[in-house]
C-alpha cells in the first residue's frame, strides 16, 4: 500500500503560528493523515495546544522555535522535527510524540506530563524541568540540572550529563548514560527509527551544492 501524499504548509508564506496552527488543526479533522510544515525557520508555538485522537504524522522542515508541541495532547500524532528546535520543546505535552532529529535547546520537556519527547542530539540546560510524566530520551549530551526538580516520569540521558543533573529530584526514573534495557520493544524501536532517520537526513544534506 502506497504512503498517502502529503499536504504541504509553506510557513513563511502565513508567519502567524495561529494560523500556522489553524490550518493544522483543519487538515486533521478533515482526516489527513500525512502533513509537512515546510520552510520552518524558528517560528515559535508551532503545532501547539494540540489535542485530539487523530492518528496523523507531521513533518517538521527546518529549525523550530521556542514551544515547538506545546501542550500536545493527542496520544495518535506523531510530530518529526527534521531540524532543531529552540526552548521548551514539548513543554507540557501530556500526549502522542514528538522527536526531533536535531538538538534541542535549554528546558526540553519542561513540565512534561506525559507522551514521548525523542530528541536525537544534545539538549541544552535544565531538560526535563519538573517534568512528572511520560517519557523523554536524549541521544546526546545535556547542559546544567538535566532532571531538575522531577517528580514522575521517565528520563533517559545517553550521553555526558552537565554538571547538577537529577538536582533536587524527588520522583520518576533518571538514568545517565543509558543503554534503554528498560525499555519496551516499541520504545527502543522508535530509537532505531530516530537514529535511521537522522543519518538518511545527514546524508541528505551532506549531498547538497556546497556542503561539501
Amino acid at each position: 500500500m502506497s504512503e498517502p501524499v502529503p499536504v504541504v504548509l509553506t510557513v513563511p508564506e502565513v508567519r502567524d503560528y495561529a494560523r500556522i496552527n489553524a490550518q493544522v488543526l483543519r487538515w486533521l479533522d478533515a482526516g489527513r493523515t500525512r502533513i509537512e510544515l515546510a520552510g520552518v525557520a524558528n517560528q515559535r508555538l508551532l503545532l501547539a495546544g494540540l489535542e485530539g485522537r487523530w492518528e496523523a504524522r507531521i513533518d517538521v522542515q527546518g529549525d523550530a522555535g521556542p514551544e515547538l508541541a506545546a501542550g500536545m495532547n493527542a496520544p495518535n500524532l506523531v510530530v518529526t522535527c527534521l531540524g532543531s528546535a529552540a526552548d521548551a520543546a514539548g513543554r507540557e505535552l501530556a500526549g502522542g510524540t514528538l522527536r526531533i532529529l536535531g538538538g534541542a535547546a535549554d528546558c526540553a520537556g519542561y513540565r512534561q506530563r506525559g507522551g514521548s519527547l525523542f530528541i536525537a542530539g544534545s539538549v541544552g540546560h535544565r531538560a526535563g524541568l519538573e517534568m512528572s510524566g511520560g517519557l523523554l530520551v536524549i541521544l546526546g549530551d545535556s547542559g546544567r540540572l538535566c532532571g531538575h526538580l522531577q517528580h514522575g516520569g521517565r528520563l533517559f540521558l545517553e550521553g555526558a550529563a552537565g554538571p547538577y543533573a537529577g538536582f533536587a529530584r524527588d520522583g520518576g526514573e533518571f538514568s545517565i548514560a543509558a543503554t534503554f534495557a528498560e525499555l519496551s520493544v516499541e520504545e527502543r524501536l522508535a530509537i532505531a527509527e530516530l537514529r535511521r532517520r537522522r543519518v538518511v537526513l545527514s546524508s541528505a544534506r551532506a549531498e547538497l551544492p556546497g556542503t561539501t
